[in-house]
């Protein structure tokens, strides 16, 4: 399958960057709160968030290990930062000044030293507590604690956090009214906002000491000056009252509602400097590829969009790009003060402010980088944040929630107010789109929630849905509501269930004609019709404000270019232990082609569980049933949801490459986040194994030492492979291949038939596939342009052949290991003669000659290819011996052998040639050396060269004897 790669490699990195780089901050923060990070310069970063209530607290994070990233790109963790040098310009506005007591904090988290807080307005070399000029050096001279008095472990850091409260963060500005001795148990405030303290707040004291940071009210108090009830009683440093003016900061004990307070923190002229302050990484990126990214806002929206972008497109994925909106982070919320929380504001712009901020800088991003981008918006919404109206629910009344942590829940496509706030945020997304880019949208995975996780009940039975029934049929919705899924139901609920299935198809159907804009506003009345709800159901509290008609403006003639996309979760539909659901949930004549432009299907569900025979179900519903030809379909795969699941990737694997064979328009894996988490590598070199053997070819190809490149194939027809054909050989079979785990060198025997055109007898015996290069490899014969998979590479070994076949050894790499790799002690040099280390000239020890006969004319001599006689060298005896002999033209041409002796004319080799050696042929001859000093003195002028120790004491120096003669 395709690789997994979780950690990053050192040996891969081929550049670093910055710590603290400023696209590789990431942010954090509970719920209902929103911020998100985007760079906006190679040396700046701007955090923007949207405050909901007086305890939010958002972290500007960075990680000492890189988690997030795809393991091949992601920096390599280094946790010891000290000596580096931090510095930017800070400018905030809606947060609490960095000046005040309990405000803006650097949170150092150790591996194995606790948690340390600096204060940054200690480090401010200029300016005021909203624009100022920070510079840190991570040593002993920046210290955590008020006062900057405590130390901190620099060499051990985990993450590091800036935290940001809103302007109104707590009981706002607070101070002591009176001055508060030690030991005592009750402290009178001016209290900032003049609020209600109640029991389980807590208050800071600036001058407390510092083992008793913080101290719980046990009274119930109000108004601008308040007398609170404290424990334990107040301890102070020295043993001092604290006196009155004493800064002071009330935590509240339960959260309370701000409104949408909205705030901004730049940094900016961001440099880092100092030793440990670049960090190992690869940017060399993956080749493109012809699979697409699926993405989730709600998983993306915590990075910067520079840092999602560059990797996305280095893992090598190019165009269309689907971005789910997701369920619990874009949406403008306001306060119910009757159930106590949060939920959609259906009246207001649909996305708050650091939703806007970061979509703009992905979407522009994306754009740039060749991308088109679907927007998706499905029918889920966060449960804590979904109106109640809106809420799907179940025969007793339970509002649908799915399996997430924390659940959504799913609207009702009956509730006219909630498809409005759907299509405007459809419009939202895309009017944030550069000029230019097409408008893409996709209506994800819109049903009836079949209780799963849960009640496995059908959810269909909200007061908007059963009032739109009984006002389109005149008919009470049937008794007993169904309180499960499983089964077929009775025939009294077939028309409730068939009437519940085509407003599915109506609000579908109705979403892609008001995004797209054309003459939506003249349908509306119609679509009114259909669901029955008249016009109170449009001027429900709140609708009113929906604007409806200017979100239609809204679309203008872009509008009309859009390009619909619907998303179908199969499962959901063709359960064989749940035939309702095919009822409810397929609206099939509303679907039917051509009512979208694209239909993407999915059926993960079904991998996962490695039921990839009803994959089969998923093309013959989108094809046979609802008629769309494949350039009309996208196929989705995956998810590995959990960590712990990642051998889910195989049958996703699987599922891609299944996929691709079906030959839609597009494939997508799901999910960005999944594939970078688990460190997922797409590639198509290993599909030929899911073809089953018959599309598998095994290859082999050899480069001689005379240069000629020859391929061989098991396949019976020829292959071409990077440009080389390889021949069938079926002739060719190669021994096990194993390698053992002590590195001993693990040989291959390739055996084969000599009648082969490109292979004789002759070569082999001349030695041109004496140390060949080999490299045997698996190939998809059905698609050889796939990468193939390498299986040994080598050098050829001992060739030897006997009758009509041949055996050649194959050494694999490692054998090159097995060799001495440092120098030893030797009487004699250790380089070899011309090599860089002798240093002497090749040309200028070489003289060239011509065979003139092949014996040496004594009687019974006969040639042996091993002596022979040459003429016109002119070296005296011995000049040669041990050199090497280089042919220049003749059968042996281009080969090289070395020269046992050299007497006169006479040549001996130390081994025969392959092919005969006739007179005429010609040879180059370079003068030999034995090693010895003196031949490397006398002989070459070449001492200072040397690489012998002839001096040094041998094993015959212990077998030495005195000798009496001497």
């Amino acid at each position: 399958m395709s690789r997994l790669v979780t950690w990053p490699r050192r040996a891969e990195a081929d550049a670093t960057i910055r710590r603290f780089e400023p696209a590789y901050w990431t942010v954090d923060f509970p719920l209902p709160m929103m911020a998100s990070v985007i760079t906006t310069g190679p040396d700046a970063l701007r955090v923007r968030a949207v405050f909901r209530t007086n305890r939010d607290l958002a972290g500007l994070i960075w990680h000492t290990e890189d988690r997030a990233d795809h393991g091949l790109f992601a920096y390599h963790r280094a946790r010891d930062c000290r000596g580096c040098v931090l510095e930017f310009d800070w400018f905030s506005s809606g947060i609490r000044p960095m000046d005040r007591l309990q405000s803006v904090s650097l949170t150092v988290e150790t591996y194995r030293n606790g948690t340390h807080y600096v204060r940054l307005w200690n480090y401010a070399t200029s300016g005021t507590p909203d624009a100022c000029h920070i510079r840190m050096v991570l040593d002993e001279t920046t210290r955590g604690g008020f006062y900057a008095d405590a130390p901190v472990p620099w060499h051990d850091v985990k993450r590091l956090f800036i935290s940001l409260q809103p302007l109104a963060a707590g009981r706002g500005d607070c101070a002591l009214a009176a001055p508060a001795a030690p030991g005592t148990s009750t402290i009178t405030l001016n209290v900032g906002d003049g609020g209600p303290i109640a029991p389980g707040a807590r208050v800071y004291i600036l001058g407390s000491h510092p083992d008793v940071p913080a101290y719980t009210v046990t009274s119930a108090t109000s108004g601008p000056v308040q007398t609170l009830a404290i424990t334990p009683p107040l301890v102070t440093g020295g043993g001092t009252p604290i006196p009155a003016g004493a800064e002071a900061f009330v935590e509240t004990a339960e959260p309370e509602p701000l409104g949408e307070a909205q705030a901004e923190v730049s940094l900016t002229n961001i440099t880092v400097s100092g030793p440990n302050s670049t960090l190992p990484l690869r940017s060399a990126p993956l080749d493109a590829h012809d699979l697409r990214m699926a993405d989730g806002f709600d998983n993306a929206y915590p990075f910067t969009p520079e840092r999602l972008a560059r990797q996305v497109h280095a893992l090598g994925y190019r165009g269309p790009y689907v971005l789910y909106m997701g369920i619990s982070k874009f949406h403008a919320l306001v306060w119910d003060a009757g159930e106590q929380r949060h939920v959609v504001d259906a009246g207001a712009y649909p996305l708050n402010a650091p939703t806007v901020q970061w979509l703009a800088d992905f979407l522009a991003r994306l754009h740039a980088l060749g991308y088109t981008v679907i927007v998706s918006v499905s029918f889920e919404i966060l449960a804590r944040f979904m109106p109640s109206a809106w809420a799907q629910r179940a025969h007793d009344g339970t509002m649908a929630t799915t399996g997430w942590e924390p659940p959504s829940s799913l609207i009702a496509p009956t509730h006219p107010q909630a498809l409005a706030w759907l299509r405007a945020v459809f419009l939202a997304v895309l009017d944030l789109l550069p000029e230019g880019a097409p408008r893409h949208f996709q209506i994800g995975e819109p049903w009836w929630w079949d209780g799963s996780f849960g009640n496995h009940a059908p959810h269909i039975y909200d007061a908007t849905t059963e009032a739109a029934y009984t006002a389109a049929t005149g008919q009470a919705v049937p008794t007993p509501r169904l309180a499960t899924i499983f089964g077929q139901p009775a025939a009294q609920h077939l028309p409730y269930l068939a009437w519940c299935r085509d407003q599915l198809g109506v609000a579908t159907r109705w979403l892609v004609e008001a995004v797209r804009g054309a003459g939506a506003a003249e349908r509306m009345p119609q679509i009114e019709r259909r669901f029955r709800g008249g016009a109170d159901a449009w001027d429900s509290p709140g609708a009113g404000a929906i604007e409806t008609q200017a979100y239609f403006g809204r679309g203008g003639s872009n509008g009309s270019e859009g390009r619909s996309h619907l998303l179908v979760f199969t499962p959901q539909i063709l359960r064989e232990d749940a035939p309702m659901l095919r009822t409810l949930n397929f609206p099939e004549a509303d679907w039917q082609h051509p009512a979208f432009d694209v239909l993407q299907i999915e059926d993960y569900d079904w991998i996962a569980e490695a039921r990839h025979d009803l994959a089969r179900l998923t093309w013959l519903l989108a094809t046979r049933v609802l008629g769309y030809p494949k350039e009309q379909i996208h196929y989705f795969a995956g998810f590995t949801l959990r960590p712990e699941t990642t051998w889910i990737w195989h049958e996703t694997d699987r599922a891609i490459w299944r996929a691709f064979r079906e030959g839609p328009a597009e494939v997508f894996v799901w999910s960005r986040e999944q594939v970078m988490r688990d460190g997922w590598t797409f590639d198509r070199r290993d599909w030929k194994l899911w073809g089953g053997l018959t599309h598998l070819a095994q290859c082999w190809r050899i480069e001689r030492t005379d240069g000629v490149v020859l391929g061989f194939t098991s396949h019976d027809r020829p292959l071409v492979v990077d440009g080389l054909a390889y021949q069938p050989a079926n002739a060719f079979s190669a021994s096990q291949i194993a390698s053992a785990a002590d590195m001993s060198v693990g040989d291959v025997e390739l055996l084969g038939a000599l009648d082969a055109e490109a292979i004789t007898a002759a070569d082999l015996l001349a030695g041109v596939y004496d140390h060949a290069a080999v490299e045997l490899f698996v190939i998809d014969w059905s698609a050889p342009d796939l990468p193939r998979t390498i299986v040994r590479r080598g050098r050829i070994g001992t060739v030897s052949a006997a009758g009509g076949s041949f055996r050649a050894e194959l050494r694999g790499l490692a054998q090159a290991i097995q060799q001495p790799v440092i120098d030893s002690y030797s009487p004699e040099c250790r380089v070899d003669l011309y090599s860089p280390q002798c240093g002497v000239s090749r040309a200028a020890h070489a003289a060239s000659a011509v065979v003139t006969a092949l014996t040496d004319g004594s009687l019974g001599a006969v040639s042996d290819n091993r002596v022979f006689q040459a003429s016109g060298l002119g070296k005296p005896d011995g000049w040669a011996d041990y050199g090497e002999l280089v042919w220049t033209s003749g059968a042996n041409a281009g080969r090289r052998c070395e020269v046992r002796s050299q007497v006169g004319g006479r040549i001996e080799l130390w081994e025969p040639m392959g092919r005969d050696i006739a007179v005429g042929d010609g040879f180059i001859l370079h003068a030999g050396c034995d090693k010895a000093l003196a031949t490397c003195r006398d002989k070459f002028a070449n001492v200072l060269n040397f690489r012998g120790e002839p001096h040094v004491p041998g094993q015959d120096a212990m077998l030495r004897y005195p000798d009496p003669r001497g």
